[in-house]
């Protein structure tokens, strides 16, 4: 079954599957020790949260995920991504996340797990028409 999540000008046609859930998020990309530059996730709001906050040129909405197999998915649309930003993180074969980072538990609890960290590593970028996704 095919479901489509419309929310802001984020509308995903999501297959859906038995055991995976997701969560509309928007994420700072960036390194949190470098002060959100860099590479990697430094920071995770709620949609809601981050209409409060003032514009950020590395913040992007993306579609949170937890897959069949218990990782942590991220879906973002290109067309979401400032030309320097798609430039600077998106355009190599592999998403490179420079610092370990630890999904908030607000986060972790939605998606139905008690905590999830992204190890620093390379994670390989998949190209879905207008969408990319990183599978940790």
């Amino acid at each position: 079954m095919v479901k489509t999540y419309p929310k802001g000008n984020l509308a995903a046609k999501i297959r859906l599957l038995r055991n995976v859930k997701i969560l509309f998020s928007e994420v700072i990309f960036g390194t949190p020790g470098k002060r959100c530059e860099g590479s990697g996730l430094c920071r995770i709001y709620t949609v809601t949260g981050a209409k409060r906050l003032d514009p950020h040129p590395r913040r992007v909405p993306v579609i949170l995920l937890i897959n069949s197999k218990g990782s942590l998915g991220l879906r973002l649309n290109k067309n979401d991504l400032s030309e320097e930003l798609h430039r600077e993180l998106f355009l190599g074969p592999a998403f490179i996340v420079e610092e370990q980072f630890v999904l908030p538990k607000y986060f972790a609890r939605k998606l139905g797990v008690i905590q999830y960290r992204v190890p620093a590593g390379a994670y390989p970028l998949q190209a879905r028409g207008n969408w990319l996704d990183i599978v940790f």
